[in-house]
């Protein structure tokens, strides 16, 4: 099965001006957890997860309203191409501990698919047993 047989391709993107507040109404209005941030071409910049927002928000005690969520995404960005199979895709992310992937294609953004995506998709129950306790595992302990 490929990744565009599963994908998400109604995905709810922000751009460069958008606050860390604004995603976060984005991610709570549609029950999710990221959201890439694109170019007006559609090429993704980065991506800003709830996890992102948490930590930040926590780290620098940011003003969400006022600070832009490009200063806060991971410009790092895993992707696969539309045509990957899915479980190379299901592989990156466990290997990468992430649970969603842009599906990018010539620099564009299609679609995203998640660890959910699969999840329900058939055939995948044990790999994504394994995967969801690869990311799941906790990081060292640090006391603050």
């Amino acid at each position: 099965m490929k990744v565009s047989d599963i994908m998400t391709k109604d995905m709810v993107i922000a751009d460069t001006n958008d606050t860390v507040y604004d995603v976060a109404r984005l991610m709570k209005h549609h029950n999710i957890g990221a959201v890439p941030i694109v170019t007006e071409q559609n090429k993704v910049l980065g991506m800003v997860t709830d996890r992102d927002i948490v930590m930040n928000i926590a780290k620098y005690n940011l003003d969400t309203a006022k600070t832009l969520a490009s200063t806060i995404m991971s410009d790092n960005v895993y992707s696969v191409k539309p045509d990957a199979d899915v479980e190379s895709a299901l592989q990156l992310m466990k290997k990468q501990k992430i649970r969603r992937l842009p599906v990018i294609e010539n620099e564009f953004l299609l679609g995203m698919v998640s660890l959910g995506d699969i999840a329900v998709s058939n055939g995948y129950k044990e790999e994504i047993s394994e995967a969801l306790t690869e990311i799941s595992k906790p990081a060292k302990v640090e006391n603050i």
